[in-house]
């Protein structure tokens, strides 16, 4: 369902607006996400009032090719934004990278890939900002390394097909996945190849690197953790379903959610399961941390807290409307936005929410 809905989600009729599922990012006590009607939108968490809000259009446009109604001008925004000092960072359905100042709201922006022969791509993925270098995969199937001031082009990377998660850097490497099986390690310099490494599925999970090892899930059903300096097997350890949400690893322990509505709790050297916890459903909202409690959420809007130490877990909300999106914590709270383009503020000792305003 995840799958198609997305696949489908570039060509909406009657002229209505491609929705995106953006992910929140917590910056210096304010929330960075992109609301479902293609606005950045920036929300303080003390009072839980709108800051300030960007939108992002297209230029108008005839449309209408492939039975598609005439193309809509608000953006949708899937990617989660990523924050740089004064900077917001954020991509967009149209091919598009924007850097947004929330200071004063002027931007820039580049397509990353545009030619006489071809429109440009979609942009699934979020960004990555490390080194003056802003990091971001295309469903072109390229891996782009852009200058954080100009948005020119650094570097570029061909992998085999597209690409939905977001880099990782770590160090100097650029980790990156794709739907041709793989995942690579890129020197952050000059985008060269360090290593790849083949599954048997296409993979669309954001890596983890923790202690000198990758941790990933892929489509093949299977959760790997390869060593990070060759990209040999570690091991790998077999799901009921595909793992889509990035893994947390925490103290020495990897947490897999999967889309048999489990999450795997396993032993982050040798691959060994030590509990797995039932969600009741689907999960593919990567979760978050919040001190030593797991806060992961199903699609169907339950959010659990998971205790890292004894791996009990306790139901905090049941928002009622699904989840597709990134979790963010801050200062002991989780904040998730809902596909009725709500932003929630739960709070994880006491399970209090309270809806924020993005309007």
């Amino acid at each position: 369902m995840l799958l198609a809905f997305l696949l489908l989600s570039g060509c909406t009729g009657g002229g209505a607006v491609p929705r995106g599922w953006s992910g929140v990012t917590a910056d210096s006590g304010n929330l960075f996400l992109g609301g479902m009607d293609g606005r950045i939108v920036a929300v303080n968490t003390a009072n839980g009032s709108l800051m300030w809000s960007v939108p992002l259009v297209n230029p108008p446009s005839g449309g209408g090719g492939l039975g598609c109604a005439p193309a809509v001008t608000a953006v949708a925004i899937y990617g989660t934004p990523v924050v740089d000092g004064d900077i917001v960072y954020v991509t967009g359905y149209n091919g598009k990278i924007y850097a947004i100042s929330s200071s004063t709201r002027l931007s820039k922006d580049r397509y990353l890939s545009k030619d006489a022969k071809s429109l440009p791509k979609p942009i699934i993925a979020g960004a990555a900002v490390a080194g003056g270098k802003v990091f971001v995969g295309s469903s072109d199937g390229l891996v782009y390394a852009l200058d954080t001031v100009s948005l020119d082009l650094k570097w570029q990377f061909a992998t085999g097909d597209k690409i939905w998660s977001t880099p990782v850097v770590s160090g100097d490497t650029v980790y990156v996945t794709s739907f041709d099986k793989k995942i690579y390690a890129l020197n952050a310099a000059d985008g060269s190849k360090k290593w790849e490494f083949k599954t048997e599925g296409a993979i669309v999970s954001p890596p983890v690197i923790d202690n000198g090892a990758v941790y990933f899930g892929s489509l093949d059903r299977y959760f790997y953790a390869l060593n990070a300096a060759d990209g040999s097997l570690k091991w790998k350890f077999m799901g009921g379903n595909w793992y889509w949400a990035k893994p947390v690893v925490y103290k020495g322990v990897v947490y897999a959610a999967n889309l048999d509505g489990k999450v795997y709790v396993l032993d982050a050297v040798s691959g060994q399961k030590q509990v797995e916890l039932n969600l009741g459903g689907p999960s593919s909202a990567s979760p978050v941390m919040v001190g030593n409690l797991l806060i992961v959420a199903t699609e169907a809007g339950a959010v659990y807290s998971l205790d890292s130490a004894s791996n009990q877990q306790r139901l905090l909300a049941d928002l009622g409307e699904k989840v597709f999106s990134t979790l963010a914590a801050s200062a002991g709270k989780v904040y998730i936005h809902s596909d009725k383009d709500k932003l929630y503020e739960i709070a994880v000792d006491s399970g209090i929410k309270r809806e924020l305003n993005i309007k």
